[in-house]
């Protein structure tokens, strides 16, 4: 049951969308009505039937444009950097600014997943696999000694250790956590070394509880 792509949604829609993610995120799925969602905007809880046919159609949509976006963005990020280790930074890089600009679109797909109707689930997970595909083929690349499912591994344990960032607390600002995380995917991949988070920033991050922190962040 798919509802679109980003790019033909309606304004109303995407407000409907922004409003949701966090609300989702915040109180899960089950315990958020439509009139919560639709009261945000002034809407009454009919007027939302105009604009999605039911909540879940609209938790589809929340995790269909996060997903459409960031693949479209990667592929964009290979096709123009010819270099494969300057593609691959730059892969990480976006990687990063997803986990952290998208935290409660992460955390509403881990836990609502799996309860959405078996088409869509397959289908969000092509897109996840498209990519996985992207790092793939930058990494092969760059690590000839592999074979592909090494490769391949290696990918989704990277993947996975960048957005590790959704599901811990930290007082770190994001601009210390996030290049520490990439640092460490790319050792993973390629073995390059991780430098030390510099000990000033994480004191003054321990003194001043920076509001630009992972914690909250997933605190939406």
């Amino acid at each position: 049951m798919s509802t679109g792509t980003e790019g033909s949604r309606t304004p109303r829609q995407r407000e409907l969308i922004t409003i949701a993610t966090r609300l989702f995120a915040r109180n899960g799925y089950h315990a958020v009505g439509i009139n919560e969602i639709s009261g945000e905007l002034g809407l009454t809880g009919p007027a939302f039937y105009r604009h999605y046919p039911s909540k879940e159609a609209l938790l589809i949509a929340c995790l269909d444009d996060a997903i459409t976006a960031h693949l479209e963005a990667v592929v964009d990020v290979v096709r123009s950097i010819s270099d494969p280790l300057d593609a691959l930074q730059a892969i990480i890089d976006n990687h990063v600014d997803f986990v952290f600009d998208q935290t409660e679109n992460i955390q509403t797909w881990r836990t609502e997943f799996r309860s959405l109707p078996e088409a869509d689930r397959h289908r969000l997970r092509y897109l996840q696999r498209l990519y996985t595909e992207e790092w793939v083929r930058i990494v092969r690349q760059l690590r000839t000694d592999l074979d592909i499912e090494q490769v391949r591994t290696m990918c989704q344990g990277a993947i996975a250790l960048i957005q590790s960032a959704t599901e811990f607390q930290n007082r770190l600002p994001r601009d210390v956590v996030g290049p520490t995380l990439g640092r460490m995917a790319r050792h993973a991949l390629m073995g390059t070394p991780v430098a030390a988070l510099p000990a000033a920033r994480q004191d003054s991050a321990r003194m001043t509880g920076s509001g630009s922190s992972v914690g909250d962040a997933a605190a939406g």
